[in-house]
């Protein structure tokens, strides 16, 4: 409590010149009686002194005594503190990026961590209005000021993104949209790095527990005078210790591995050959358990389509284009030139010199020659190893007719029925014919699992455009142009579910790492998109970091003395009303 007026208890003074003339005042009264003999030779009053002094205290000098000190009390204007309920604004900053996805030694994320220790500090600075800031690359407001209602219920329901980490200037330009920085009594930043040059009242909370190890970088070549591609990989081992792990490398149909023996706290870099490889998307993934899963995966696309181009010379089959369908996206050309496969399906046709051409009961000038049609026994591999036959079970063929061939160049067989091939193939450096001696229609291909898986081994060897050279994969939260690559149909992620893009500047922000698929007139084309390589780094100790101005808890001051005035003007009602009753009319009366 405050006193104001102190001075004011002089008036307490006053108290001696009530008490001097109350017991100044006589108690007796004068009454009348019919006569003073009998009185006479009475003793006198054999009360005591004590009971003489009780007598002369009654209620009404009490009350008197009461208005005097509630009114000595309120001249020195007394005020009462009061501790105010709340601070006047608080403001949350959870880091958001995506290091805090990384497992703690409890089994729970960084980021889950975080939220409890945000939820602890609403409770610690019970604030009138609080701002949630998820904080990385791109910050966004989980909470606005007016949102104080279901703050541990935002806070809860939110997840950590795939974004890098933020900046003190970024962080400094979000609290601009909610009126400054210097508006908030107390900032709380839950981070797994350190941020400089915010003010004073910023408590920071880091945390880091959790071991990685990461790829950081991937990318892939195509050889121009060797086959397939080669690939280079960087790994970060942020661990105390030495790693014995591998790393994979798979363009969806084939993979190679490397066996690792990775330092402490270093960065190695590794170039990996993959001569087997005519794929166009590469996936690099790390076979080491840690507690950051994003960074062990990273992906690459050559720069050229992942479709299979292909032109039909005949009538075109829809259970071969379903086949074809499920391996991989197909569009149909209409240059022979530009095609990666031409199916030629029940035609005679002059002789094609290059590129990869499947002849369906169809005849080539200088090649081969159709003879009658004859009925078809019983189906005999006699190329068992052969890559188109890769997981294929031909046993479940069934062909009711086929033609007779005469090969104008030595071919493979490598299906064959009552000694006619059924199924062969020739090749040269040039090109490459595959050739079906049986009408589609006239077999069970079409309605068995084996076909797709055949014309799977097929595409898987096609020998592909040549691409770009490129060595650059987007991570999330860049913007990626869409541009160049024809007229956009769709953009869709890894599960064909569609994917939101600016469709007038051509441009899309993922928000998760994955591979995309870009379908345009021109094609499909690959867009791989990793996590940032910067989060693979973890920054920081676990600790409050000192330094912090400390918030003191706001109080309010109660004025008291409106209370003791009226406490005042009741005791001397209550006066008045006693006064009246032991001296007015009604008490003469008896």
């Amino acid at each position: 409590m405050i006193i104001q007026n102190p001075s004011a208890f002089y008036l307490l003074f006053g108290a001696l010149l009530i008490l001097l003339l109350h017991f100044l005042r006589s108690r007796e009264r004068r009454r009348e009686v019919s006569a003073l003999s009998l009185w006479e030779g009475l003793p006198g009053d054999p009360q005591s002194k004590a009971a003489r002094l009780r007598q002369h205290i009654d209620p009404l000098l009490l009350l008197q005594l009461g208005v005097l000190l509630a009114l000595a009390f309120a001249l020195t204007q007394p005020l009462l503190r009061i501790p105010q309920r709340s601070i006047s604004r608080l403001a949350i900053v959870i880091d958001g990026s995506a290091s805090m996805r990384s497992k703690t030694n409890n089994g729970a994320s960084r980021y889950q961590e975080a939220v409890e220790e945000a939820v602890a500090a609403l409770d610690r600075y019970p604030a009138d209005e609080t701002i949630i800031i998820q904080f990385s690359e791109h910050p966004r407001l989980l909470a606005h000021l007016d949102e104080s209602s279901e703050l541990e219920s935002i806070l809860r329901s939110s997840s950590p993104t795939w974004y890098g980490d933020g900046t003190a200037e970024g962080l400094l330009t979000m609290f601009g949209s909610a009126g400054g920085i210097g508006q908030f009594d107390r900032i709380v930043v839950l981070s797994d790095q350190t941020l400089m040059g915010l003010p004073p009242q910023t408590e920071m909370i880091l945390f880091d527990e959790g071991d990685n190890v990461g790829i950081t970088a991937f990318s892939v070549r195509q050889n121009t005078a060797d086959p397939g591609v080669s690939t280079f990989v960087e790994i970060l081992n942020a661990t105390e210790g030495f790693v014995n792990t591998q790393i994979r490398i798979s363009d969806g149909e084939n993979q190679t591995t490397l066996a690792l023996m990775l330092p402490p706290s270093a960065v190695d870099q590794y170039t990996i050959h993959f001569p087997n490889s005519r794929g166009s998307v590469f996936t690099a993934t790390l076979d080491y358990p840690d507690d950051l899963d994003g960074d062990n995966k990273r992906y690459f696309a050559l720069d050229r389509p992942i479709d299979v181009r292909v032109f039909w010379i005949g009538e075109r089959n829809r259970y071969l284009t379903a086949a074809l369908w499920a391996s991989v996206p197909v569009t149909e050309v209409g240059d022979i030139a530009s095609a990666d496969l031409v199916i030629v399906n029940q035609r005679q046709v002059p002789s094609i010199e290059q590129g990869v051409v499947l002849l369906i009961q169809s005849a080539m000038d200088r090649v081969l020659t159709l003879g009658e049609l004859r009925e078809a026994g019983d189906i005999v591999v006699r190329s068992p190893n052969h890559s188109l036959l890769r997981s294929v079970d031909a046993a479940n063929f069934r062909f009711r007719q086929i033609s007779e061939a005469q090969f104008e160049v030595p071919v493979e067989t490598l299906l064959e029925t009552d000694g006619f091939p059924v199924l062969a193939e020739y090749s040269d450096p040039q090109r490459r014919l595959v050739v079906l001696m049986a009408d589609l229609m006239n077999t069970n291909l079409p309605v068995t699992v084996d076909f797709p898986i055949l014309m799977r081994n097929l595409v898987n060897e096609l020998v592909r455009i040549p691409a770009e050279l490129s060595f650059q994969s987007p991570e999330v939260g860049e913007f990626i142009s869409l541009q160049g690559r024809g007229i956009v149909r769709s953009l869709t992620d890894a599960q064909d579910q569609p994917v939101p893009y600016s469709k007038p500047l051509l441009t899309v922000s993922p928000q998760e790492p994955g591979i995309y698929t870009l379908t345009t007139d021109r094609g499909a084309f690959a867009i791989t998109v990793n996590s940032p390589a910067s989060e693979t780094v973890f920054k920081g100790t676990s600790q409050l970091i000192p330094g912090y101005t400390e918030v003191k808890r706001s109080e309010r001051l109660y004025p008291l003395w409106p209370i003791l005035v009226g406490i005042a003007v009741l005791l001397l009602l209550i006066e008045t009303y006693l006064y009246i009753g032991l001296n007015g009319p009604l008490r003469r009366s008896t």
